[in-house]
């Protein structure tokens, strides 16, 4: 196991792509803490999943948008289970879809918070004992939304652009303290969020998407999992889409 002796954190881990990136880095021999927002429930079936698998694991409530709430994860995390190794800034959420010039002034803060701000406030919270250490991983959840754009999600759009240069700006800040940082763009994964969309959106990703169909929440941790075991990637933006961003 290429991760025995690493602590992983996972934002946003009680559900989705979080939750199947905290059990496949697990595999992998880390130990994992996640922070929820809401969903208490399933983050302790994430725990007792991440336990299953013979790691410790802990879950922390903790809004990631409010940089006090982070900074005190950091001091629990560092508590119960030492110091973090292994950043995965996966909590976000997407803008509710509207006319691009009718959206609110509080979906437009909230979506640059929830999906931007957090990946900085994470970033500077955990970040320096890594450099401290000499060694750390930073893998940054985006989307293809960031590349070609997306009018009725404006706010969620610009905020996942952000992100992307948020990733390379800590690469090359970083790389050479033995911080790697990257990012992964899932295009459309078959979460709770694309099938709320309703079946209209579903099949026309499916037609738009060479694989022709979906991905799973299992494939894109698999991504996060190899970037996070390398020695060598660094400022990368992985798209991870079926190949879709070739159609559209």
């Amino acid at each position: 196991m290429k991760l025995n002796g690493r602590t992983a954190l996972v934002t946003g881990g009680a559900r989705g792509i979080g939750r199947a990136t905290a059990k496949r880095l697990a595999v992998e021999g880390a130990d994992i803490a996640i922070t929820y927002n809401q969903n208490s429930a399933a983050a302790a079936e994430a725990v007792q999943e991440v336990k299953a698998l013979g790691r410790t694991a802990h879950a922390i409530k903790c809004d990631a948008t409010e940089p006090g709430e982070v900074m005190k994860a950091r001091a629990e995390i560092e508590q119960e289970m030492g110091p973090v190794d292994i950043l995965i800034n996966n909590a976000g959420a997407i803008s509710r879809p509207s006319d691009w010039c009718g959206q609110s002034d509080d979906d437009i803060r909230r979506a640059v918070d929830v999906n931007l701000l957090s990946v900085i406030y994470a970033i500077r919270s955990f970040a320096p004992t890594m450099v401290d250490r000499g060694w750390g991983r930073i893998v940054n959840l985006t989307s293809t939304y960031s590349f070609n754009g997306g009018a009725a999600v404006l706010a969620y759009t610009a905020a996942k652009a952000g992100v992307n240069s948020v990733t390379t700006a800590m690469a090359a800040e970083l790389g050479e303290k033995g911080v790697l940082v990257n990012a992964v763009a899932p295009g459309n994964i078959d979460t709770e969020m694309t099938r709320a969309a309703g079946s209209g959106v579903v099949d026309w990703v499916v037609q738009t998407t060479p694989v022709g169909r979906l991905g799973s929440a299992d494939e894109v941790a698999e991504a996060i999992v190899y970037l996070v075991c390398s020695d060598f990637v660094c400022g990368h933006v992985f798209v991870l889409d079926g190949g879709q961003l070739l159609r559209i």
